[in-house]
């Protein structure tokens, strides 16, 4: 953790950690982190660029990338030469008791109208509900504690020139953690298996309390934050985010994932969703330098990329 002080007062904070990234075979290190905060009444001073600042300019990694980005933070990312991948996001309305309780109902009233809502919401859902049916009766959707090995065969090497390296270790890690450990924070693994037990892929998702969300208040968001498929042919990106829907508990108020397929995009907006802004990820090379890394053809994209998972 890098603290900025005023005397013995601490004004500012970021907390740095390090990832793997894949460039074709190579492996290389990665300086990320998050939690960039200034006590308020020292943000006018830009004390935040000064804290990026210290961290581009540190060599203790060649590589420097991260995500989950304020809209402030954007340009200042640009100035210092990062690269931004724009990863298409989508949102799906799960539960509707949330936007009730934001225009005042309470106690019978909005347990009223949640059912009678969620309940238009389930009629619009039938489509889906066919389609998960039927992939039920080619696939075995198993929820682990432990990760099987060949997820990391997976997610390791599909292809793309850049990825992070997301191996059992990490997958596991990231499984058994998370930020603040409310009981409403969790995370949960699917392997997928044909009905011969074949692995053919797997999502994994997450579920998080949130005391303030802008207008809204007391919420849990569910985010498919990992997937990935041995044969996209058999079981395609836009399957296992139709079988994760199915994951989530009834309280969560919508549901996020990312894609950079149009065909996927298509797919999820067939299912309900909704584009919603996109997922931004920076990444920079030693001296700011620009390569192919700024392409999102060539990378393996997911929500849970650096450290998105935790929080």
């Amino acid at each position: 953790m890098v603290l900025m002080l005023d005397a013995n007062v601490i004004i500012g904070r970021e907390t740095r950690y390090g990832t793997r990234v894949m460039i074709g075979d190579e492996m290389k290190y990665a300086q990320s982190g998050g939690g960039l905060e200034i006590e308020e009444s020292y943000r006018k001073e830009g004390l935040g660029a000064d804290i990026m600042m210290e961290n581009v300019m540190s060599k203790e990694y060649e590589l420097k990338m991260g995500s989950f980005f304020s809209s402030m933070m954007i340009p200042m990312l640009k100035k210092l030469k990062f690269m931004i991948i724009e990863i298409p996001q989508y949102n799906k309305l799960n539960n509707a008791k949330y936007i009730l309780e934001s225009f005042g109902l309470k106690s019978f009233l909005l347990r009223f109208g949640s059912t009678v809502a969620n309940c238009g919401l389930r009629l619009l859902d039938i489509k889906n509900r066919v389609k998960y049916n039927k992939l039920k009766k080619k696939f075995d959707i198993k929820k682990v504690t432990t990760i099987p090995a060949w997820v990391e065969d997976i997610a390791v090497h599909d292809g793309h020139k850049y990825r992070e390296l997301h191996d059992q270790r990490w997958f596991q890690w990231n499984l058994d953690h998370n930020l603040h450990g409310l009981p409403q924070d969790t995370q949960s693994f699917y392997a997928v298996y044909d009905k011969q037990g074949n692995p053919q892929g797997f999502f994994m998702t997450k579920e998080r309390f949130e005391e303030e969300a802008g207008k809204w208040k007391n919420i849990i968001r569910g985010v498919v934050v990992e997937w990935g498929t041995a044969h996209e042919e058999v079981l395609s990106e836009a399957d296992l985010n139709l079988m994760a829907l199915y994951s989530f508990t009834p309280q969560v108020f919508h549901i996020t994932t990312v894609s950079i397929s149009k065909e996927t995009g298509k797919q999820l907006k067939k299912m309900g969703f909704k584009p919603h802004g996109t997922h931004q990820m920076s990444f920079r090379e030693k001296g700011g330098k620009q390569t192919d890394a700024g392409n999102p053809d060539l990378w393996r994209l997911r929500y849970g990329c650096c450290n998105s998972i935790l929080y």
